[in-house]
């Protein structure tokens, strides 16, 4: 039988754009075609092997690439690329990557691991994992580390109970589940709100179970966060400046590190470390690194005429429940 990647060859000329326009083309169907192709290329007469263990619902291989377009799909035998343009989706299990412009890079014929091993995508990125959802002005997405790093306007990573936005770059490692948020890191999660120069936010399951190895994507909760840089933290139960910060937003546990500076309502704490819980209002000044006597300052907070029933100035941030608040007057405090 004549290997497929021949097959292909023979079908295609060395570079040639597939149009919708005056040729009768349908693009559908030529990126139903080139699905079919890019399978073969990469898994050698899957057409005459069963299911594997790895395969998924649908009796397909995971591992398999399918690329689609609106306006078009380009196959550059020589640099081994291919270009799709206008709402350009490239899939590979459940990571669905979409923008105006995608460049699949192509091992090419005769290599040990014939297969897409890097994805780059510019305009209006979004990249599905998951619950998990990235978007931005540009990605590119490493197949073989399991990296994907989007940078431009408009990052943020959402998922069903949090949102992390960010200035500079959005970077997500698949194996690690770690996301890392450069420049202006805002995480938000229903009325609490974290801030920071840099943040690095670790997930697991959404049930609390321990990550399987073997799998990622599917529904997501943050575990944990760790922020650097100008941290703010707030929440109903008051807010809070520092150096550094620890965050487990399931539980509203922070623990704040260097210049810690807690205010609540008309009080303000400062002291070198400060344990504190963001639902409860739990507050304990710890000792730091170098251990010794534990000292605090407690002042009044001048800028605050009445204790604050909103923990944020962010638009849309939920009121606090008078159960929670300091008190039920007063009006949100204005953060620089």
């Amino acid at each position: 039988m004549t290997r497929p990647m021949t097959m292909l060859r023979q079908a295609i000329p060395t570079r040639r754009r597939w149009s919708h326009r005056g040729q009768g083309v349908d693009v559908k169907h030529v990126a139903r075609w080139l699905w079919v192709a890019v399978a073969l290329a990469a898994v050698p007469a899957l057409a005459q092997k069963p299911a594997k263990p790895g395969a998924d619902d649908k009796g397909g291989d995971k591992n398999q690439t399918q690329i689609s377009a609106d306006q078009g799909i380009e196959w550059d035998k020589n640099s081994h690329v291919y270009i799709a343009r206008g709402n350009a989706r490239v899939t590979r299990g459940d990571r669905t990557i979409s923008a105006d412009r995608i460049t699949a890079h192509h091992r090419g014929e005769g290599t040990s691991r014939s297969d897409i091993y890097r994805v780059d995508a510019e305009g209006s990125v979004r990249i599905a994992d998951g619950d998990n959802v990235m978007t931005g002005d540009r990605g590119v997405y490493d197949n073989d580390n399991k990296v994907a790093r989007l940078t431009g306007r408009n990052l943020s990573m959402t998922s069903p109970d949090s949102k992390l936005t960010a200035r500079d770059s959005f970077e997500y490692w698949d194996e690690k589940r770690m996301a890392v948020a450069r420049g202006n890191v805002v995480v938000v999660r229903g009325s609490e709100e974290m801030r920071a120069d840099q943040a690095v936010a670790y997930f697991e399951p959404k049930d609390g179970s321990q990550p399987d190895p073997k799998s990622r994507g599917g529904k997501q909760r943050i575990a944990r966060i760790e922020a650097f840089g100008r941290v703010y933290i707030a929440s109903c139960q008051g807010y809070a400046h520092a150096d550094k910060g620890l965050y487990d937003p399931n539980t509203g546990t922070a623990v704040l590190t260097g210049n810690v500076r807690l205010t609540r309502g008309r009080e303000q704490v400062n002291g070198d470390t400060i344990e504190m819980n963001t639902r409860t209002g739990y507050t304990r000044i710890i000792s730091g690194g170098g251990g010794g006597r534990v000292q605090a300052t407690i002042e009044p907070n001048k800028d605050a005429a009445t204790p604050d029933t909103k923990p944020t100035d962010r638009p849309g941030a939920p009121p606090c429940d008078d159960k929670t608040a300091s008190s039920p007057e007063g009006k949100p405090k204005q953060q620089r």
